[in-house]
């Protein structure tokens, strides 16, 4: 019995779409098997390896698939609903690699808890499926399931740890945060709708004939609401309140789970909605881009330069790196999308490096200061002299610190002469300026925090009391540790290793 050829290639067709998004397949078994897994035992130990190995093996798979030759041209369009590409798949090996340290990390904080938390690792995993479903969507629907599933899982885990100081204060605010997030997208998307009569980020010239006219003014609120709740979850400024609050009352795991897999999964689906739809090629819409970058930039860089709260600085930080990361959506044609993406991903790369690098070390910092279920808040007195008692966490700070600051040799300078570059081919003279001031404003306060981990060890021993702690580190952290420093130099020497890898 012979078969047809539509038939044979729908066949082929469905195949092909199993495997591309077997990734998000795989999250999601792995989601399934964990709740059977606490249905049949609960075992913090077992959940915590099983959590892992959900999350490594999804990372191998998809650095598999990405050598292979299905992801090519504009990707694999799954219904209307997800499209995935190369760049989705980037972006997810981010996610993976970051649900991943944090995973590891909060293996060290939970053992100095009494109750066993096998809900805590079932949320990072909706947490990584949320933001995997954010970056291989190609609809307005699947962006909002995945970004009410990210939502909902943080509100969770930002305040899981109860008893501790501003757990319930941290709970509220990003649950108000995420609420008003949710509501100015669903009205944008709402407003959207009502004009292209499409919910697909690629709307075809037959559904939007206006398409070569000014957008229309329910479209242009749209968009600019749209804007508005993916700003939130960014924290680019003015939606950066009561940011760095969540920042400082959030478990250091769930802080980083914050600051990388949220954020790369919300940027990503932004630079998709914006380059399908072709944002860029709206005005009105590049101002406000504009507009919000350099506040972005002068906001969270000026505001950082008094905190004294290593957490709260990292927000601040934050701020001023995603508006950095604005400048890539300033393109003048389709034909520059490619080397935006580029940009984007290799800055994302070096941010995200470096996050986990400085909370790795937070999170060792506040193990050794004894107060895991207090207020656990370190300012940077807290480091003076680190390097005479840890020089490898010492150094890695310094590393770290050095790439976010954008210091030659380190990844944080290729990032940002890759951002430069956008900002120069589209001749936005502004955004370079607001790059270049906020960059040097970002060195008062990085280059104290470096001078503060060289502080003199004899004026060390004098102010410190008697019995102060060491810092006392596992093996598998300085195993950890060392592979971050050994990252962050190869990386930072020859990015050519990143930038082929992105581009291949």
């Amino acid at each position: 019995m012979s078969t047809s050829p539509e038939i044979a290639n729908s066949v082929i067709l469905s195949v092909e779409m199993f495997i591309v998004l077997s990734p998000i397949l795989l999250l999601s078994f792995g989601i399934v098997l964990s709740l059977l897994l606490i249905a049949w035992r609960r075992s913090q130990k077992m959940i915590a390896l099983f959590t892992q190995f959900i999350l490594l093996t999804t990372l191998l798979l998809t650095l598999h698939l990405l050598s292979g030759d299905l992801l090519v041209g504009s990707g694999v369009p799954i219904t209307t609903l997800l499209n995935v590409d190369r760049f989705s798949y980037l972006s997810l090996v981010l996610i993976c690699f970051s649900a991943l340290a944090v995973v590891s990390l909060s293996r060290s904080v939970l053992k100095m808890e009494v109750e066993v938390h096998d809900e805590y690792y079932l949320l990072i995993l909706l947490v990584a499926l949320g933001a995997g479903i954010l970056v291989v969507s190609d609809h307005f629907a699947s962006l909002f399931l995945g970004f009410e599933l990210l939502s909902i899982s943080l509100v969770g885990l930002v305040g899981y740890f109860r008893e501790h100081k501003h757990a319930v204060e941290t709970g509220f605010k990003y649950l108000i945060l995420s609420a008003a997030a949710s509501s100015f997208m669903l009205l944008g998307i709402a407003f959207i709708y009502s004009q292209t009569g499409n919910l697909s980020f690629a709307v075809s010239s037959n559904v939007m004939p206006w398409s070569a006219q000014p957008l229309q003014v329910f479209n242009s609120v749209g968009i600019l609401l749209l804007f508005s709740g993916i700003a939130f979850k960014l924290s680019l400024a003015p939606f950066h309140f009561w940011s760095p609050d969540v920042y400082q009352g959030s478990p250091t795991p769930i802080t980083l789970l914050m600051a990388t897999v949220s954020k790369v999964a919300m940027f990503t689906v932004l630079i998709k909605c914006c380059f399908s739809q072709n944002y860029f090629n709206n005005e009105s819409f590049i101002e406000i881009i504009t507009l919000v970058a350099i506040l972005s930039m002068l906001v969270g860089n000026v505001l950082a330069l008094k905190q004294q709260n290593i957490k709260r600085l990292m927000a601040y930080s934050s701020i001023a790196h995603f508006g950095y990361l604005l400048i890539v959506l300033t393109v003048s044609s389709m034909q520059n999308t490619e080397f935006a993406w580029q940009g984007a991903l290799f800055y994302l790369s070096a941010y995200l490096l470096a996050n986990i690098a400085i909370f790795t070390v937070l999170l060792i910092s506040e193990k050794n200061k004894g107060d895991m279920s207090g207020d656990r808040s370190i300012d940077i007195n807290d480091w003076h002299g680190m390097f005479w008692k840890n020089r490898l966490a010492a150094t890695l700070v310094v590393f770290s610190i050095l790439a976010l600051a954008g210091i030659p040799l380190t990844m944080g300078f290729v990032g940002k002469f890759y951002l430069l570059n956008q900002a120069v081919i589209f001749e936005s003279w502004w955004l370079i300026s607001g790059l270049v001031i906020g960059s040097g404003i970002g060195l008062a306060y990085y280059l104290p925090l470096i001078f503060t981990l060289f502080k003199d060890e004899k004026t060390l021993e004098i102010q410190e009391p008697v019995g102060t702690r060491v810092y006392v580190v596992t093996t598998g952290k300085q195993l950890f540790m060392l592979t971050l420093l050994i990252s962050s130099l190869v990386f930072g020497i020859f990015p050519d290793l990143v930038s082929q890898f992105i581009y291949r």
